[in-house]
């Protein structure tokens, strides 16, 4: 009896690692997952990342394409290699959502949040709208492109953004990576097609019209290929 429990719990171990290992790959939590069809996609948002981190260039861009295209595995993996080379502590990463900052003065709030700005004190944000905004322009034009900590923004459900009223955080977004201050870089994942319509003229002249599109055009034996790969268990399972 010992000797089939511990086969039975064997095998229970067994297969809690294997669903651990695909449940980590397919909900994009693993840092070794692969990108598949979008390796011009990747060399192109890698190396803006670059420009911005490690040159001092501010830069916009908008990622485009479908829910389930692979936008945010594509930037997972362009922000995971910026890490790993020696720029890891100069560079601020700030991550808002449209779903989550409904208005431009919760995503302010939470801007100064994450960048630990002065009117910030156990992570509760004190102040109006008027005032977190001027603490986010006067931070972020402190010093000049050689002194200053890179930051790039990352705003997902970019097209909730575009829909707020007057477009007051697009439009202060991109005329600070327009500004010979502080490098910046905003990355907008949005999956309308027509965003630029969306956006205000005021900010569309501010925006640089970069533009990654993720549309998925495998043929049946690359759709075989990719899911072989994504269902086999690592060599050293």
């Amino acid at each position: 009896m010992s000797s089939r429990k511990t086969k039975s719990n064997a095998h229970a171990e067994c297969l809690s690692q294997v669903q651990r290992i695909l449940r980590e790959r397919f909900c994009h939590h693993s840092p070794h997952s692969n990108l598949f069809g979008v390796q011009v996609q990747y060399k192109h948002l890698i190396e803006l990342l670059k420009r911005t981190a490690i040159y001092g260039e501010s830069n916009s861009v908008l990622i485009v394409g479908p829910r389930g295209s692979g936008k945010t595995t594509l930037l997972n993996h362009a922000l995971k290699e910026l890490m790993e080379i020696e720029v890891s502590e100069n560079v601020i990463q700030v991550h808002l959502n449209g779903l989550l900052q409904t208005n431009e003065k919760i995503a302010l709030k939470e801007i100064t949040r994450q960048l630990n700005l002065d009117n910030v004190v156990e992570d509760k944000v004190f102040g109006s709208f008027a005032e977190n905004l001027s603490f986010l322009l006067e931070a972020l034009q402190k010093g000049d492109r050689t002194s200053s900590c890179p930051v790039i923004f990352i705003l997902d459900e970019f097209d909730i953004f575009a829909h707020q009223k007057n477009q007051t955080l697009l439009y202060n977004l991109f005329d600070i990576s327009q500004s010979a201050q502080t490098p910046v870089a905003v990355i907008g994942l949005t999956c309308r097609l027509d965003i630029l319509e969306l956006l205000e003229k005021r900010v569309k002249s501010r925006f640089s019209h970069r533009q990654i599109h993720l549309m998925n055009s495998f043929d049946f034996p690359q759709y075989l290929k990719i899911f072989k790969e994504q269902l086999s268990l690592p060599a050293e399972f």
